[in-house]
């Protein structure tokens, strides 16, 4: 699998100077949309290049050195955590380990986008100057909650990146297997199709998560106040899942959608053409992002691409793609089985309500997603089902906003 992906992305002896090959791809997207925000004011609910067009001052060498000493406090912690925790010892997460080769001279441009960012900045006091300063011992009332914001943000950072490079790495490796089939039929489409959009999501995944930078205004605004929030997002994810899965929501057994349907091609077809249909919808929910991709947090209201429809295209796609993919009411057990695995398939499509619920909740602070949520449930394309089952409509905070 690290063979196709080396193949692809490190021809010509790119492997010896990239060793994680899919960061060139991800490198170019960073640039091509980085630019584009960059120079067009207003392409983004936050506009980056207005940071760029911001009233300079003078650079003050104690604010970048506090800043640097922020930016080096946190990575040699989560550097800790990394060392410390077993899950990152073995073999699995050496696609990240390669990712960090990668784009380990990026810090030697730090310095620089410090400095660049010292003169800019409309609050002096940023995450990193306020964590710098309290580790030189300077503190004021409300640090406490711009260090827990940035440990927060820092910490969904290195949970997350990891485990969208290892994935990322992976899902490129079987989409070049699925290039070198020779088979014909709908099944060999279907697999690269479906490996197809898997990689382009997991590509913005990685994007959004490498580049929270406000140069390109796609800093993090604010982070899951709530454990709910953190344990439904969390057990969706390795290792938590791993552990949980197996054991209490293992919803599919031997029948899937092709060996049930093997018999009647015209009706596989168009059973593999709505789960890539349905698939591609997930991806573009995550291209729509841009930059800006990351659980847990709000980067900035996306209202594009499938969020033009609903609230949470990307969350509703994926598991109705489930219910294609494993047909759980079929079982060749029984329809005792079959029972079983809808009702656990639909334990794990009530995961991401509480998902969808909780995120939603902490968004609500925002009044651009206020709006939004609010439009989509007279709007959007689900108005209809949501006014039958008031359990989607957005439940708007009390109070003044």
């Amino acid at each position: 699998m690290g063979c196709g992906v080396a193949l692809i992305f490190n021809a010509g002896g790119l492997a010896k100077l990239i060793p994680y090959g899919p960061l060139i791809p991800c490198a170019g997207i960073i640039a091509v949309i980085g630019l584009a925000e960059f120079w067009r004011p207003g392409l983004r609910p936050a506009d980056a290049g207005a940071l760029a067009r911001a009233p300079l001052r003078p650079v003050d060498p104690r604010r970048v050195a506090q800043r640097l000493l922020g930016l080096l406090a946190t990575l040699a912690a989560i550097g800790f955590l990394y060392w410390l925790f077993p899950e990152y010892h073995g073999t699995f997460y050496q696609p990240y380990w390669a990712f960090l080769r990668s784009v380990s001279p990026v810090a030697l441009l730090v310095p620089v986008y410090f400095v660049w960012a010292d003169r800019r900045l409309p609050e002096v006091r940023d995450e990193y100057y306020t964590l710098g300063a309290w580790l030189l011992g300077t503190r004021r009332p409300g640090d406490a909650g711009i260090i827990a914001r940035h440990a927060g943000a820092w910490t969904i950072k290195a949970f997350f990146l990891p485990l969208m490079t290892v994935y990322l790495s992976n899902e490129l490796g079987a989409l070049y297997a699925a290039t070198l089939s020779v088979r014909v039929g709908i099944k060999p489409l279907y697999d690269f199709c479906y490996h197809l959009s898997y990689a382009i999501d997991l590509m913005f995944c990685v994007v959004g998560y490498a580049s929270t930078l406000r140069l390109f205004g796609a800093e993090v605004r604010s982070v899951e106040p709530t454990v709910s929030g953190w344990l439904v997002a969390l057990l969706c994810y390795q290792p938590f899942y791993s552990v949980i899965g197996p054991y209490y929501l293992q919803y599919d057994d031997a029948t899937f959608w092709d060996n049930w349907l093997q018999s009647w091609p015209v009706l596989e077809a168009c059973w593999a053409v709505g789960i890539i249909g349905l698939l591609s919808i997930y991806a573009l929910s995550t291209v729509s992002f841009g930059l800006r991709f990351s659980n847990l947090t709000n980067r900035g209201i996306v209202t594009s691409g499938p969020y033009r429809y609903s609230k949470h295209p990307a969350y509703l796609a994926k598991n109705l793609s489930w219910w294609l993919i494993s047909v759980p009411f079929v079982s060749e057990q029984g329809w005792a089985a079959a029972l079983r695995n809808c009702c656990l398939l639909a334990l794990v499509n009530g995961v991401y309500y509480l998902r969808a619920r909780t995120e939603e909740r902490h968004l609500a602070s925002d009044p651009h997603y206020v709006r939004y949520a609010e439009w989509i449930d007279e709007h959007g394309l689900l108005r209809a089902l949501s006014s039958i089952v008031p359990a989607l409509r957005f439940r708007a905070p009390r109070g003044p906003r």
